[in-house]
């Protein structure tokens, strides 16, 4: 099915839809733009997701470095920088990727799972 990205406001019990199939969302620390993983047209059923920053004040997307496809939670370490979690070889590794969509991933801790990153 479809997943939304969406905007609400409870007093005036509105919703809009801000992207489309798009899960897990996290919002920068500046509130500027919000990362999520993404299904991808065109790639496997069983790995259809990669992942993106969305700015929020320019509705541009970037897709991100890592070719890989990452079913997980994504979140921010910093304004620059995105965390999150792929299978390893003892549960889950962490990685760490820049959120401009340049550059390499690069592995920060083995067997670990579910980031949460507290600042």
């Amino acid at each position: 099915g479809t997943t939304y990205l969406v905007h609400g406001d409870l007093a005036a019990r509105t919703v809009t839809t801000v992207h489309t199939n798009v899960e897990c969302p996290s919002l920068s620390p500046d509130g500027t733009r919000v990362a999520f993983k993404k299904r991808v047209k065109g790639l496997p059923r069983d790995a259809p997701w990669h992942l993106y920053v969305l700015d929020l004040r320019t509705g541009h997307e970037t897709a991100l470095a890592d070719p890989r496809s990452v079913d997980d939670q994504v979140v921010w370490r910093d304004d620059h920088t995105l965390l999150y979690a792929l299978p390893g070889d003892y549960g889950a590794d962490l990685w760490t990727l820049p959120s401009d969509g340049t550059g390499k991933p690069r592995r920060v801790s083995t067997a670990a799972v579910s980031p949460a990153y507290v600042g």
